[in-house]
């Protein structure tokens, strides 16, 4: 099962619906994480790509938003939302895929795993 929190990491953020396995607690908010919980059913490449798939799919985005980041065919409007998904998607690429557990100052996720350090622990323990 999954569990996908969007605002209130808590408790208190009731399930809002379900899609299958995977179970939704959605509140206002800025932050979000998703993980699952019971991974006995799931095979060690299974958790590994879990682990990696918010990562790959910033690198892919960031790959695919680079073109018209670096030649800026559109206006300056458009070629400016472009230019912020670029580097955010750039950054959040970045952050996710370094192993580490986040420290007190990033707020509601602090003391949280990136999704690096889940593969890299997942990979560590089927060795």
């Amino acid at each position: 099962m999954a569990k996908i929190h969007l605002g209130d990491f808590s408790d208190a953020n009731k399930e809002n619906f379900r899609v299958g396995r995977i179970h939704y607690h959605m509140k206002w908010g800025m932050a979000g994480i998703c993980y699952y919980e019971k991974p006995s059913g799931m095979t060690a490449f299974q958790r590994v790509m879990t682990s990696l798939g918010g990562p790959l799919l910033s690198a892919s985005f960031t790959i695919i938003l680079f073109l018209p980041f670096y030649y800026q065919p559109f206006n300056d409007y458009i070629n400016f939302f472009i230019t912020g998904m670029f580097w955010m998607n750039l950054i959040q690429f970045i952050v996710t895929i370094i192993p580490m557990v986040y420290p007190k100052w990033w707020g509601p996720y602090a003391g949280y795993t990136s999704d690096g350090y889940n593969a890299l622990k997942v990979l560590q323990r089927d060795k």
